[in-house]
């Protein structure tokens, strides 16, 4: 199998599992007391908290790898693919959060659906990384995964939003 296909194959058995995971999460999280938006504030942690473990551990590389300024020698491979991990995980957050923001204010889904959806995408971001650091195929899981949270929690703002008006 070529990497192309190998790559589609892994991002849709990372958008199942993320899809199975937000099932599950939700009804682990049904009793969930939190207002909606409160809730949806809340449930961006996780994702806050992988992206702070992403900056430390590539600034905790650069520290011991000695390459303390960027500019004046080309990076080795572990840190440049942190921050490529780095960068696409602000990019897939900068569009995340507002949608599960906005979600959590128009709809008024459950507290419990909005924290299976956050925890997700922290786990999904997780994956992404671990499988980045594996092999670059690796990665297509999380990344699978992290865009059948994105893209189904901005659809779902958006529709919202639309109903709305």
């Amino acid at each position: 199998m070529g990497a192309r296909p190998a790559s589609v194959l892994l991002s849709a058995l990372g958008a199942a599992l993320a899809g199975i995971e937000i099932v599950l999460l939700a009804r682990l999280f049904a009793e969930a007391a939190l207002a909606p938006l409160a809730a949806g504030f809340v449930a961006l942690l996780p994702g806050v908290a992988v992206l702070g473990a992403m900056v430390l551990t590539q600034m905790a590389m650069r520290f011991v790898s000695g390459a303390i300024d960027p500019a004046s020698v080309e990076d080795p491979r572990p840190l440049r693919l942190g921050q490529r991990v780095i960068g696409n995980t602000v990019e897939q957050t900068a569009i995340f959060a507002p949608a599960l923001v906005a979600l959590a204010a128009l709809e008024g889904a459950s507290s419990g659906t909005l924290l299976a959806l956050g925890l997700v995408f922290a786990l999904s971001r997780l994956l992404f990384w671990v499988g980045y650091v594996v092999h670059p195929l690796g990665r297509a899981p999380g990344m699978g995964a992290t865009a059948l949270v994105v893209l189904g929690t901005l659809a779902w703002a958006v529709w919202a939003a639309l109903r709305g008006l």
